[in-house]
């Protein structure tokens, strides 16, 4: 298997038959992408921009850009679809009426982790959650208790780490517990899970440690193995790879919601999550109304933004 390239075409060839043609990566002028992108979302000279070499997306006929923001301790990505002549740009989706609308996020989708409920759901919950988040604490009540209560066979739920260390000071700290805690056992974890949110309130950057190796002990867990993994940051690398899986996926803030890839930037109440489950389901359903914002968000700021 060869592959050739010939001019703007990437053709790849097995036993002197071509297989397929695709356009090649076009040439991408950064700095006129970044000028441009500045002006048109209203970004400040303080925000930094990393623009990535474009890649083939989901979609054919279009590429992949990603471009890093950062201010300060802020940090975000911004997708773009870019045209093989490598001057049109779509902020937005792209969609195929053969395919699923969300199928470029389902792509890039992370669903390892920790999780319950069937593998073989219907529906696929993944949840990007901070554990200092006080709208993540009331979502977590909503997603441990009335989704199993309701759908013991349909639901599949994946937690996902996306700690906002700009305006939470221990989150990361709290994330990287958690998977301390989820070494030894998956039970542990989710135990950690409902017993931080519960006493969210009572933690600080200070006492975390302590928390947490008490309530370790409390569990029967081996407190030597977690006080090392809690001091050398075995899990911090998890965590971190986490939250670029969330960057990549254009999240803001937290709870951020994918419900069989349906993005949902919110504490999404239980009439809307059980109505868009029913959906997902295909049963006859009818979605509420709008709710006021639930999230903690720590974007970058721009002059267009709403």
């Amino acid at each position: 298997m060869r592959k050739l390239c010939a001019g703007a075409i990437t053709m790849l060839f097995c036993g002197g038959h071509l297989l397929f043609a695709e356009p090649a990566a076009p040439k991408l002028d950064k700095p006129k992408l970044e000028s441009y992108v500045r002006y048109a979302e209203g970004y400040s000279n303080a925000v930094r921009f990393v623009i990535d070499d474009p890649v083939p997306s989901a979609n054919p006929g279009y590429f992949r850009v990603l471009v890093h923001l950062t201010m300060g301790a802020s940090k975000m990505d911004r997708l773009y679809y870019l045209t093989p002549d490598g001057q049109h740009f779509i902020n937005g989706s792209v969609w195929d009426l053969g395919e699923s609308p969300f199928k470029d996020t389902l792509a890039h989708l992370p669903l390892d982790g920790f999780s319950f409920g069937p593998a073989d759901a219907k529906v696929t919950i993944v949840v990007f959650s901070d554990f200092e988040c006080p709208f993540c604490q009331t979502f977590a009540k909503t997603v441990r208790e009335s989704l199993p209560a309701k759908y013991p066979k349909d639901v599949r739920v994946v937690f996902k780490d996306f700690p906002i260390a700009a305006i939470h000071p221990w989150a990361h700290a709290a994330a990287e517990a958690s998977h301390c805690f989820g070494n030894q056992s998956k039970d542990a974890f989710w135990v950690f899970h409902d017993w931080i949110f519960a006493h969210q309130k009572e933690i600080t950057p200070e006492n975390l440690r302590e928390k947490v190796l008490a309530l370790g002990k409390e569990k029967a867990l081996d407190t030597g193995k977690l006080g090392s993994c809690l001091d050398t940051h075995a899990t911090a690398a998890t965590v971190n790879k986490s939250i670029e899986a969330g960057q990549n996926l254009q999240i803001q803030q937290t709870p951020t919601v994918f419900i069989n890839g349906r993005m949902e930037p919110e504490a999404v109440p239980w009439p809307a999550l059980d109505a868009v489950i029913q959906l997902e389901l295909g049963r006859p359903v009818t979605i509420p109304g709008p709710t006021a914002a639930a999230c903690c968000e720590a974007g970058i700021p721009s002059a267009s933004k709403e």
